[in-house]
């Protein structure tokens, strides 16, 4: 997503949330990931990020992580799909006289978009087994988390759900 909510004008995972590092999100995440494959005695490339975009910032995302050797680290780029553009009270907003405005289909569009894109096939092409799911946005997600997955495959979860509760 876009991180205008956060007052940034680009994808908010490269937005930097003030670590001494100056680490974005997308670096964070990255480093994380990385770490997990070494631990992993895989290699740092042993566990995908794949990264779903939006139309409005697909082209930006993937420039960030070229113009950073995608941080060593094995990443793939998806857009998710869009929906029309509607007012609070149900009506289609136009874009021109002549185009009705769309907007990106959220959060439920990487459903969609994992089989549209090819994403599903290669994960499948690549015997991945376990997907972790989390949006961009969570400084506190650990991806590919250990514990959590290990603790979902081992109790035969079809799905697992951690939550940390706004304060």
């Amino acid at each position: 997503g876009q991180g205008t909510r956060l007052g940034y004008n680009g994808p908010k995972g490269m937005y930097d949330i003030g670590l001494p590092s100056k680490s974005t999100l997308f670096q964070y995440m990255s480093e994380r990931i990385k770490k997990l494959g070494e631990l992993s005695g895989k290699g740092a490339k042993a566990v995908p990020f794949y990264i779903m975009t939006s139309p409005l910032n697909h082209d930006a995302t993937v420039e960030y992580f070229t113009s950073n050797n995608n941080f060593d680290i094995d990443v793939h780029f998806f857009p998710q799909g869009t929906l029309p553009a509607m007012t609070t009270d149900g009506k289609m907003i136009l874009e021109t006289s002549t185009k009705l405005a769309v907007a990106p289909d959220g959060n439920g569009g990487i459903y969609p978009a994992l089989v549209k894109r090819g994403i599903l096939a290669d994960m499948k092409s690549k015997g991945i087994k376990y997907i972790h799911a989390f949006g961009v946005d969570n400084a506190l997600v650990k991806p590919a988390d250990p514990t959590f997955v290990g603790y979902c495959i081992t109790n035969e979860a079809d799905c697992g759900n951690k939550v940390l509760w706004k304060t």
